[in-house]
């Protein structure tokens, strides 16, 4: 049937003829509908429903996002532990060796940088903290082993852990009777910078004097000049312990003692400026600094305010 549209100037109706605009016209607006359509579609079924690889892809992040938190705890765990077995280990280095122990790291891994840690992907994250827990394991198993030699060689050469002395020397220490350590200080007679060979103990006389090791009484002196009444205790391996200003003393040269047993009194004995302990640690012939030998019977804290008053004290006590 042919279509007719009516000409207002001719006044009558006339045949419509279209032409190719207008099915061009026609058919560009269906196809521009039908793609607005398809795309609804599209961000309908993106946003709402899901495939199942997009499914299966959430699942595995889940999953790793768990695993990588596991793996953080691990290593937080295993962290903790290496650092109280560098601890142990250089506190025992010291206690065998009487040196600082060498400071070197056991592992070469740098870590995973915490600020690129926004910047990357869950497979990395993952990847990082399983290579920061094998080295965490690595530098676990290295300080065991370094522990183990240490305690192999103490046993092969025969020395008795009770026979290093890492007690502080006095009944009822307290961290403010710390006196000059071990260095020149300025003698208290003659306001000169000497040679201070051992630690000033500062107590009231009649202190009870601790042997600070098992070993035996090699020397005992009384005289009312210089080191005064004093006491020498050989404790085996190259180490001697000096106990000088005394009162009473109450063991004998040649005799036996534990660690912690009484073996005197404090006193003001020869050339001392109060009453104090003048303690002094040997090893191989040679004055060595006691402060290095007290974390047997201190804490922390009170190993560190011990050393900062010891070495900031610039006048002995004899």
């Amino acid at each position: 049937m042919d279509n007719y549209k009516f000409n207002k100037e001719k006044l009558e109706f006339v045949e419509d003829r279209r032409g190719f605009a207008w099915w061009a016209k026609k058919v560009g607006k269906y196809l521009f509908l039908s793609l607005l359509l398809a795309l609804c579609y599209y961000f309908v079924f993106s946003l709402v429903l899901s495939t199942d690889e997009q499914r299966r892809l959430r699942r595995e992040n889940r999953a790793m996002a768990r695993e990588y938190g596991v793996l953080e705890e691990r290593l937080e765990i295993l962290d903790n532990t290496v650092s109280n077995l560098r601890l142990k280990d250089r506190e025992i280095y010291r206690l065998v060796f009487n040196s600082e122990p060498p400071a070197f790291s056991l592992s070469a891994s740098g870590g995973f940088p915490i600020g690129d840690m926004e910047k990357s992907g869950n497979d990395e994250l993952v990847a990082n903290a399983a290579e920061s827990l094998l080295s965490s394991l690595h530098e676990a198993g290295e300080a065991n082993r370094s522990i183990e030699v240490i305690y192999k060689n103490a046993e092969y050469l025969g020395r008795d852990m009770s026979h290093i002395p890492t007690i502080v020397p006095l009944k009822n220490f307290l961290v403010s009777q710390t006196g000059a350590s071990l260095g020149k200080k300025v003698n208290p007679f003659y306001k000169t910078v000497v040679m201070h060979d051992g630690m000033d103990l500062v107590a009231s006389v009649g202190t009870e004097v601790l042997a600070a090791a098992d070993g035996m009484v090699s020397l005992t002196r009384r005289s009312s000049r210089e080191d005064g009444n004093s006491v020498e205790i050989d404790h085996g391996n190259g180490y001697k312990t000096v106990y000088s200003h005394l009162g009473d003393i109450l063991v004998r040269s040649g005799r036996s003692v534990k660690r912690g047993e009484t073996i005197a009194r404090v006193g003001n004995s020869g050339m001392s400026f109060a009453p104090h302990l003048h303690y002094s640690v040997i090893f191989r012939g040679k004055e060595v600094d006691p402060m290095n030998y007290f974390f047997g019977s201190l804490s922390m804290e009170q190993y560190k305010d011990m050393l900062l008053i010891s070495t900031n004290t610039g006048q002995s006590l004899d």
